[in-house]
């Protein structure tokens, strides 16, 4: 499935290619060595450690390896700059690297000093400008390492506190980001700035507090700031993640499970939240008949803001159904995300669709500025390629 919406709910769905080594000036250099020899070369240079901390398992973390690791403009700055290495979290001193960092998705970047204190992290797949404004940021004074000795020392001003929780949330350090924000919003009479709300909706805290009524109450200036798709996502977030905690749950529970839950907490956008999540549970337990009933129910009804949302849905009903009519709806709301943000894969999407519908003059044009789309991004168009031979 391409770029399932649902991975949003579950924050990371994440892997590496085999640990192969670039070649100087041909992309990063990573060194092998025990974690301890790591700390001790980082002290004896003064330099910072650069960990990419993996799983074999994780599609992003491949990608990073194949795509953005390689490149020579990275090499020069993260060679330059640190001691490079890379710990697979699931074997050897992974486990201890992972619990002593707190690693709970993948990939994490740790940049540690030679105490072994951490410095600044990344999280997921990033492209090549943003790993290298990365590099910078875990030098500058807005860095992890940076904020958390300004806090320690006794800063307690507003601005501080506000930039303060948006690098913990940035770097997934959620349970500290939460408390900082609390500081940060107790200090504040007026919760209706727009900065001050998408502080919220970064860190909503617990379902029923000040800040998820505050939200629930104020739905629709909070949709208009941070976009409606990333709004329903928190509030899914908070009332699905209170249920599943609750009840000790890994997985999504039933609809009817939470339709309480929903009309506890969510407000006037209890309908419109049950209605998404119905959707999203039919496409956990692969029922794609459910799936795409639920799916053309929710986006004809509501719509959507987000490109890569109406990506997913419409590469997904592609994949799913025969309906003319169905194929007909995902054709538009994929001429809409490319409308909105053109980029490789929903124009591919778009393609297929005009394949499947019928219009082969259309896919084939469309497969072309598909390919085209891939070529500057560095991306494998393979399959988009079969469009053109059929």
């Amino acid at each position: 499935m391409k770029y399932s919406f649902f991975l949003l709910l579950c924050c990371f769905s994440l892997n590496m290619f085999a640990q192969s080594e670039a070649a100087e000036g041909e992309g990063m250099s990573f060194v092998e060595m025990p974690f301890d020899e790591l700390l001790a070369q980082a002290k004896e240079e003064n330099k910072v450690i650069f960990i990419d901390a993996y799983t074999t398992w994780c599609g992003p973390c491949k990608m990073m390896a194949a795509k953005v690791f390689p490149a020579a403009e990275v090499g020069e700055v993260y060679n330059e700059r640190f001691i490079n290495a890379k710990f697979d979290m699931e074997k050897g001193e992974g486990p201890a690297i992972a619990q002593r960092y707190s690693v709970r998705v993948y990939p994490t970047y740790l940049f540690v000093d030679g105490n072994g204190d951490i410095v600044h992290k990344g999280i997921g797949y990033i492209p090549q400008e943003e790993f290298l404004a990365l590099a910078d940021a875990a030098i500058g004074e807005s860095s992890l390492g940076v904020m958390n000795k300004r806090y320690d020392g006794g800063d307690r001003s507003g601005e501080f506190l506000a930039a303060y929780s948006q690098v913990l949330t940035d770097v997934y350090e959620q349970e500290k980001a939460g408390r900082i924000s609390s500081e940060y919003l107790e200090m504040q009479k007026d919760w209706s700035a727009p900065a001050t709300i998408e502080l919220l909706i970064a860190n909503p805290g617990e379902l029923g507090g000040k800040r998820m009524n505050y939200l629930v109450e104020n739905a629709d200036k909070a949709m208009e700031i941070a976009g409606a798709s990333s709004f329903v996502m928190t509030m899914q977030q908070a009332i699905v993640g209170h249920y599943m905690k609750e009840n000790n749950m890994r997985e999504l529970p039933a609809v009817a499970d939470v339709v309480s839950l929903y009309e506890e907490y969510g407000g006037a956008m209890a309908p419109r939240l049950l209605a998404h999540y119905t959707m999203l549970h039919a496409e956990q337990v692969q029922d794609n008949d459910d799936y795409v009933s639920a799916a053309v129910k929710y986006y004809t009804t509501y719509g959507s803001d987000n490109a890569m949302e109406l990506n997913g849905v419409a590469w997904t009903i592609f994949e799913s159904s025969n309906n003319e009519d169905h194929l007909q709806q995902a054709l538009a709301w994929a001429k809409m995300s490319v409308e909105m943000e053109p980029a490789y894969a929903n124009m591919d999407t778009l393609a297929w669709l005009y394949y499947k519908t019928g219009d082969k003059k259309m896919a084939k044009s469309t497969a072309m500025k598909a390919i085209e789309l891939a070529k500057i991004d560095g991306q494998d168009y393979s399959e988009t390629e079969k469009i053109l031979e059929k």
